[in-house]
Parts: structure tokens; C-alpha cells; sequence
């Protein structure tokens, strides 16, 4: 049985990893030749066999059924009247309200093209079944409420996300959460004063109840959490805290805030068993019901549905009287969660929480002394080390220690809020007090441990060989007295050891002359942020923007990527000219790694400042930098920092945002631009706009390649399709950021000017 589980979750795994989803008829095929195949070879393996294919097939139709849903890319951009409710809490900050919009039914109200009655816009609004709507309302004007009916005009698109190495993949986020476009509101035409929110609505008011309560922001938003699964309410500064402590897990409901709840429930049980023998499944019974209900106040989001999941295993199982070990048991949660989510087999939580729950499986099945709740959060820490290292390249050294404290202060808390809600709605406020208290000491504990210096350690991003052999040294240290020599684990954990001694990239040797030149420009949205490379040199063109959240693109386009590559130094900055869509992250950018030098084409006001003159021109290695433009002109746009990267072979030319009459003057000083051929690779200029790229300076520097980084069903109809189809008739071949996700740019040894793009590299079947 076992090895059929381990099968279907293969299976699973497998399935999340398919370029593209397996069509139905595919499936029925493939399905009948597993079974012929079973039937005329048997074999001990055909059930193993047969789990992994039916869990693969399954997967690739939960797929498809999925993607069904999808607004097209045929329908980008466009304007419709929707009517039905809000569902969940809205999230209200910085002037926008953000929630989900459960739709009854929709209809079109204008397309940008104006092909509303065609045959194939036709088709595609007969066959269309949008179910769900993530939306923004900016500046609304008054609160929205959840259950609360409405009726909107609403601009939509098909779901999308940034696509770049090592970033948070937004689009598989959305199908997850059964998200089919995205969009915001243009108008709220109409909305039912009288709501029936059911769960959505008690947990509103539950939210304000709280709000009423508190008025220290941090507490709010710690009882919200705990309570109704809403998050929002956490700034940024108690997030860090909470990182640091080892405590963010204690602060959103997981998995042990459901196993809690139902051991509440079970122990009710247990007493209410005793009054009435009879019903020996009660306990069971009560266990679920009370994790039940906390998962759907909670919010019934991902993480709790599969804490809900595994309870319901595990208690139907007990009350079945199933004779499995509880390592099967464990082993059909899995699959059951996998069933429900296949593409939770992807997500960071799911192996964070199943293998918790392996770990202290492991720990109930030795000898347990007195001092065991002190040992199991140390070896909770050794035991989770090597995914902490995978996917957060960080740990929480105070984490044991905190949480000795912690998990049974915040299991009280989660009763007193219980109680204390329950009675709220009788006017008493006899449990306020101790509620406070409780807050109050768990923020202490969690400020106390954070402010250690030693508390939160983070280290450069180990390859995936070193973090599997230090799993294999914790594994020796984890494993019974007198199974292997404990000192053992010393040498699997040296690697480790030497791979972060082995240094970061503040390397100041020369770099060789045979280094060639590389470059990715990120996909940042509407904006630009590009990385040159050469040996261990490193340039970043331009940041990307900034956004009102206060969170900027850097931070969830290129950070990722110079973290996982370990770049903490920059030897130059340029920040082509003073747009937010160019330099609003500069500030991040400060934060996160060292700069050496910055280029600019205004004032900054800094130690770094130093303008982006024409003629001022460098060169690391094989490869030469020159700036052709740049702080002279009528406005910012014009004043861009034009930089020409190249190594004799391959080059790059990045003109920021500059117009065409500074790119005829340019074409007019430079015509030396094509002495070693044509520009490889033109990054176009203001986003593909129609004042700029013009037909002059096509043909002067004759790219090969374009590359328009533009945001994706941008509002300014970048890059615009007279300037895409300008570029195709000088035979450059074109790349589109929003489309393409990041672009590689490569020259290699042997002179090959290599160009490659990160949804063609890293194709998924949900994008």
C-alpha cells in the first residue's frame, strides 16, 4: 500500500513538471494502454505502476478542467458588466480595496478592438465560464462587505504574472487559488444593502469586533490573524519580527493552530465519551468538527485546507478502525491533500508541513524523558535544517527556545480569543484583560528574541548537493543512540560549512580578458531593469518601479535572482533618468547589495553620483562600456543614459528612454556604431513607444535582436504595434517581456550571441 502512495504522489510531481497539460483524448488513450499493458504483462509492480499513471492523468485533467476557466488572451483588455458577490475579507491599504469577486454572470461590454461581433469572439463568449475575479477598486469610495451582491463595470485580463530565475510564480499562484482573471474596477453600477455574508460575513464581523478592541495596530493585527485568518493588518517591520524570532508560523494559522483546535475537540470528546459510553466515536467525531469549523473562520485558504485534510485522515482512519501504522496513514493524507491540490506538490508550505509532521511522527516513537519538549524543538530545527536552506537560504537560531514558550502561550491565546468573541456579542468583557496580557507578552517574547544579533542567520544560497548532504548528517544525528557514531554528521556537514566560507562575490581580482559578455532583462513590468555580467563584474541598468504598497519591482524581479546567484556587489550602477517606472527601487536596490559606483543622468545628492556624460567609456576584461547620451536634453526622457556594451563579437545597446531626435543625433556622431557589425541586441527605447525607435536609427545600428520590456496589457499600448512592426521589416527578431517572462542574452567562447527566454526555457503547462 505504502509503495502505491509514493507512486501516486511521483505521479503527481511529475504531472506539476509537464510543459503542457495532456489533452482528454490523450489521457483516455494513455489510460487504456496502461491497462492492456497491465493486463497482458502481470507483473508485482502493474499497481504501482497503475498509481502513478492514474495520478498523472488526473493531475493533467485537473489541469486542463482548470485552464478551462481562464479568461483568453483574445478577450485581453476588455471591459465588461459582471454581477455577483464578494467573497472573502476585502483587503483595504493605500487607497485601493482588493478582493475576490465570485461571478454570476457577465457580459461583454467592449473589446479595444472593437470586434465584438465576430465569429471567433463569438465562440469564445458562448464557451466562456470565468468563475472567479481578482480585482482592485482604486480610490474607492465607500467599504465593500463580504456576501455583499454587486454589480460592476470591470476592465479584466487573463491571469498573469512577472516570470523571472529564482520569482515567485504569480500565475501558478492564481490557478491554485482558482483565479480566472484579473482586473479592476471601473465603476460600482449597483450593490444589495442587505447581506447575507454567511462565514465570509461572520468573519467581518468578528475582524471589526476586534478592530474595536485594540488600538495598537500590531496586536489587531496579531488577534485577526489567529482568528479569521486576515493578515493584511501586519506591517512590514512585524513581519521581519516574526522572521527573526522563528515566530511567523505561530502568527498565521497553519497546521498546528488546526491540530490544536482538534485536540480540543477530541479531548471534548473524550469527556462527553465518558457521560455516554456509547458513542466511542465521538472524540473522532468532535476532532473534526472542531478543525472544521476553525478552518472555515480561518478563511478555508490552501495552507488550513491541508492541516484540515491531514486531521480528517488521520481521525477517519482511528475512528474506521483502520489497521494501518501511522506512517500509511501519513502517507494518505499526502495523497488525499494532492488529490484536492495537485499543484500543492510544488508549493513550500506543503513540504514544510508534511515533513513537520514526519519529524515529530519519528520523535513519538522514541523513548521520551522528562526534558522531550525541550529536545523535539531542537531537533525540529536540525530535522527541517536542510529545507529551511533550500527555500529560505536562512534560519531562526532562537526559533527552539521561542517556541518552547510560544506554542503553548498562543494555544491559551487562541482559547481566551475564543471565549472572549463568543461573549463579545453579549456586551461582556470579562476575558479583555487576560486577552491583552497575552498579546502583549507573546509581542515581548518575540522583540526579546529578535533583537539578539545572533537570533536570525542567513547564509548565501548552498547548491543542492551540499544541502543533500548535510540532510544526510542531520538525518545521523536524528537517528536512535547506538544506530551510528554521532560525530559522523561532522563531516556531512562540512561541505556546508565550506561552501559558505568559501566566500561571496566581493572577488577585486582582474577579470580575465577571454570573459564575454552576458545579460538578462528582467521582466519587471511596465518599467526596465537589466544585469550585465562579465566574469564577476556586474552592472544594473535602471531598477524597475516602485509601487504605493511601498514594495518595489526590484524586490520581486532581480533580488531574487542576485540572491540566489550571490551577488552582493554591484561595481556600477546606471539609472538612466528620473522616472519611477526606471529608478523607483533604487532605494531597495541600496539595501540589498554594495554599489561601487553609480552613473546618472540627474542629481542624486549622493556619494555615488556621477553623471552618464557621452564619451565617458570603460572596459572589464574582453568587453568595453561607453555611454553615447546621456544627461543633456529638453526632459528626463531625453536625458537617458545611452550605453553601448560590447566585446567584439556581441553587443548590447541600452538607450533608456530617449526620443528620436536624440537618436538621430546620435546616429549623426556615431556613425562608427556598425564597425563590428550590426548591435546584437537593442533594448527599445521608452518601451516600444511611437516616439522613438524610429526608422533612422533602425537602419544606422540594424539590430538583430529587439527586446521591448513592457508590462504586460499595459495601459499605454507598449510597445506599440506600428514601432513592432518597424522592427520586424529591418529583420530584427523581436522579444517582448511580457510575453517571453526574463530574456537571456549570451556571448559565448566560441563568438556565438546566444538568445534565450525564461518561459520557452521553463515552459508550464499554466502559462
Amino acid at each position: 500500500m505504502r509503495s502505491r502512495m509514493i507512486a501516486i504522489a511521483v505521479g503527481f510531481l511529475c504531472a506539476a513538471w509537464l510543459p503542457q497539460v495532456i489533452p482528454v483524448l490523450g489521457c483516455i488513450c494513455i489510460a487504456l494502454l496502461t491497462l492492456v499493458f497491465a493486463f497482458y504483462r502481470r507483473s508485482t509492480y502493474n499497481g504501482v505502476l497503475l498509481c502513478f499513471i492514474a495520478a498523472l492523468l488526473y493531475a493533467s485533467c485537473w489541469g486542463s478542467w482548470q485552464l478551462s476557466h481562464k479568461l483568453p488572451d483574445q478577450l485581453l483588455r476588455s471591459d465588461w458588466i459582471v454581477t455577483g458577490t464578494l467573497v472573502d475579507l476585502p483587503d483595504s491599504e493605500a487607497g485601493v480595496i482588493r478582493f475576490n469577486f465570485k461571478v454570476d454572470s457577465m457580459a461583454l461590454h467592449r473589446l479595444p478592438n472593437g470586434s465584438h461581433n465576430s465569429p471567433e469572439i463569438q465562440k469564445l463568449l458562448s464557451d466562456l465560464n470565468v468563475r472567479l475575479l481578482k480585482l482592485s477598486w482604486y480610490k474607492p469610495s465607500n467599504n465593500l462587505i463580504p456576501g455583499q451582491y454587486l454589480k460592476l463595470a470591470v476592465r479584466i485580463k487573463p491571469p498573469h504574472g512577472l516570470v523571472n530565475p529564482s520569482g515567485f510564480d504569480y500565475e501558478r499562484w492564481l490557478l491554485i487559488n482558482k483565479i480566472d482573471a484579473t482586473g479592476y474596477v471601473r465603476e460600482v453600477i449597483d450593490k444589495e444593502t442587505d447581506i447575507d455574508g454567511g462565514i465570509a460575513g461572520l468573519r467581518h464581523a468578528m475582524n471589526q469586533r476586534i478592530e474595536q478592541r485594540y488600538s495598537e495596530s500590531r496586536d489587531m493585527a496579531l488577534v485577526q490573524a489567529l482568528t479569521t485568518g486576515y493578515k493584511a493588518n501586519f506591517s512590514q517591520d512585524d513581519w521581519e519580527l516574526l522572521r527573526q524570532s522563528g515566530t511567523v508560523h505561530l502568527a498565521v494559522i497553519s497546521g498546528l493552530h488546526i491540530g490544536f483546535v482538534a485536540l480540543i475537540g477530541w479531548w471534548f470528546g473524550r469527556v462527553l465519551s465518558v457521560l455516554s459510553p456509547r458513542f466511542y466515536g465521538l472524540p473522532y467525531c468532535l476532532s473534526v468538527l472542531f478543525a472544521g469549523i476553525y478552518m472555515q473562520v480561518a478563511g478555508a485558504e490552501i495552507p488550513t485546507q491541508r492541516a484540515f485534510i491531514m486531521v480528517f485522515v488521520f481521525m477517519l482512519s482511528g475512528l474506521l478502525k483502520w489497521y494501518i501504522d501511522i506512517w500509511q496513514r501519513w502517507w494518505l493524507a499526502l495523497v488525499c491533500v494532492l488529490i484536492f491540490a495537485p499543484l500543492a506538490v510544488l508549493e513550500v508550505g506543503f513540504w514544510l508541513s508534511f515533513c513537520a509532521v514526519a519529524l515529530l511522527i519519528w520523535f513519538s516513537q522514541q523513548p521520551i524523558r522528562w526534558y522531550g519538549v525541550i529536545k523535539i524543538q531542537f531537533l525540529l530545527l536540525l530535522g527541517m535544517l536542510p529545507l529551511y536552506l533550500h527555500f529560505f537560504s536562512a534560519i531562526s537560531l532562537v526559533a527552539p527556545l521561542v517556541n518552547i514558550i510560544a506554542i503553548p502561550l498562543l494555544s491559551i491565546l487562541i482559547v481566551v480569543i475564543a471565549i472572549n468573541l463568543a461573549v463579545s456579542f453579549f456586551s461582556i468583557s470579562f476575558f479583555d484583560g487576560v486577552e491583552r496580557n497575552l498579546v502583549d507578552l507573546f509581542w515581548t517574547l518575540v522583540d526579546l528574541s529578535a533583537a539578539q544579533e545572533w537570533s536570525y542567520l542567513t547564509l548565501d544560497p548552498p547548491p543542492l548537493a551540499v544541502i543533500v548532504v548535510a540532510a544526510i548528517g542531520a538525518l545521523i544525528l536524528l537517528l536512535p543512540s547506538g544506530s551510528l557514531p554521532k560525530y559522523m554528521a561532522v563531516f556531512f556537514f562540512l561541505p556546508l560549512l565550506g561552501d559558505q566560507m568559501r566566500g561571496d562575490d566581493l572577488d577585486t581580482s582582474p577579470v580575465p580578458e577571454t570573459s564575454r559578455l552576458s545579460a538578462i532583462v528582467f521582466d519587471i513590468g511596465q518599467g526596465l531593469s537589466v544585469v550585465v555580467e562579465v566574469g564577476t563584474y556586474r552592472l544594473l541598468y535602471d531598477t524597475g518601479p516602485a509601487y504605493l504598497s511601498g514594495s518595489t519591482a526590484f524586490e520581486r524581479a532581480v533580488l531574487p535572482y542576485l540572491t540566489q546567484a550571490r551577488i552582493k556587489q554591484l561595481e556600477h550602477m546606471v539609472l538612466s533618468h528620473d522616472d519611477n517606472d526606471h529608478v523607483g527601487g533604487f532605494s531597495a536596490v541600496k539595501k540589498a547589495v554594495h554599489i561601487e559606483q553609480v552613473f546618472s543622468s540627474f542629481d542624486l545628492s549622493g556619494e555615488y553620483d556621477r553623471s552618464c556624460k557621452r564619451g565617458v567609456k570603460w572596459r572589464v576584461g574582453g568587453v568595453e562600456f561607453e555611454f553615447l547620451s546621456g544627461s543633456t536634453g529638453r526632459n528626463d526622457n531625453n536625458r537617458s543614459c545611452v550605453l553601448l556594451i560590447s566585446d567584439g563579437q556581441c553587443s548590447l545597446l541600452l538607450p533608456g528612454d530617449i526620443g528620436k531626435s536624440v537618436e538621430a543625433s546620435i546616429v549623426k556622431r556615431h556613425q562608427a556604431l556598425k564597425v563590428n557589425g550590426p548591435v546584437t541586441w537593442l533594448v527599445a527605447s521608452h518601451h516600444g513607444s511611437r516616439s522613438s525607435s524610429s526608422e533612422l536609427w533602425l537602419a544606422a545600428i540594424s539590430p538583430e535582436n529587439i527586446i521591448f520590456s513592457a508590462g504586460y496589457a499595459n495601459a499605454f499600448n507598449h510597445p506599440h504595434p506600428e514601432v513592432v512592426k518597424r522592427a520586424k521589416a529591418y529583420g530584427a527578431q523581436v522579444y517582448t517581456t511580457a510575453k517571453t517572462g526574463a530574456v537571456f542574452l549570451k556571448s559565448d567562447a566560441e563568438g556565438e550571441c546566444t538568445t534565450t527566454t525564461m518561459r520557452q526555457d521553463e515552459k508550464r503547462f499554466w502559462r
